[in-house]
């Protein structure tokens, strides 16, 4: 429950930050996350690279904590994303973290104000990925998925409100290192 409240909480901070966006072109946001995330899998050197390279503004660590998917990361990093590719507000980040005694990578495109139901519609068209669990509660749904992406065996998380329509949403891939 405390994870569902500071998923709130960080979703609160994200639309203070930026009270003027008026809504999140769909195909967007699924290209930020693709592009980001999923076409070579996470990267946490290649990423954090790229960030540098473009500007990004870099977020606190215990800022990022709240949207990665995988608790005691031993490395993070997350960033404001700027410039055209990315929608207005998107924070972006990345981990190494174990799961089940195995070394992990994430990487996470958290965007503010895009409709969730086509977000989904539109990943499952361009994915194909299969849902294998489901997480809901009064404040959010967590679903994790598994797919082949970028010539790698991924999970996705997605993680957004549990009313239907607008709001945040988080999408994380994991994956191997």
């Amino acid at each position: 429950m405390s994870r569902c409240i500071e998923i709130l909480g960080v979703t609160i901070l994200c639309l203070t930050a930026f009270p003027a966006l008026a809504g999140v072109d769909v195909e967007q946001a699924l290209e930020s996350f693709h592009s980001t995330c999923l076409a070579h899998g996470p990267d946490f050197d290649r990423t954090t690279a790229a960030a540098d390279g473009l500007g990004w503004e870099p977020i606190a660590e215990d800022a990022f904590a709240k949207l990665a998917p995988l608790e005691n990361a031993r490395a993070m990093r997350g960033w404001r994303a700027t410039g055209k590719a990315m929608p207005e507000g998107t924070v972006v980040g990345v981990s190494k973290a174990t799961l089940n005694g195995k070394a992990v990578q994430t990487c996470t495109v958290a965007i503010v104000d895009v409709h969730v139901e086509s977000f989904l519609k539109s990943f499952f068209t361009r994915t194909d990925a299969e849902k294998i669990s489901e997480v809901r509660n009064e404040v959010q749904v967590s679903r994790l998925y598994i797919l082949i992406a970028g010539d790698r065996k991924q999970f996705v998380n997605l993680k957004f409100p549990a009313s239907t329509g607008g709001g945040m949403i988080v999408a994380s891939s994991i994956t191997g290192e």
